[in-house]
């Protein structure tokens, strides 16, 4: 049980202490304004990813799509043709 207490209290002397540091470091208005300016152009390029990735994987699917239905098409042309 002491251990536990002992764990109990670093965590929560690290959390503390990353805490202040945080405050410490965005009291700052050039710092704060800084990680927003960077936090905001990192979600526009992972959105921009996101998008991108999004048309990549329909075009895609399309493609297959066409290739199979062709391919059904031809199969059943062919069966069509041997039964005559």
């Amino acid at each position: 049980m002491a251990n536990c207490s002992k764990g109990n209290f670093l965590l929560g002397v690290l959390l503390g202490a990353a805490a202040g540091a945080a405050a410490a470091y965005f009291s700052d208005r050039h710092r704060r304004e800084a990680f927003a300016d960077n936090f905001s152009s990192s979600m526009e390029r992972a959105r921009d990813s996101i998008v991108e990735g999004y048309y990549e994987a329909k075009e895609r699917y399309n493609r297959y799509r066409n290739k199979l239905t062709e391919e059904a098409n031809d199969l059943l042309e062919e069966i069509e043709s041997s039964d005559e």
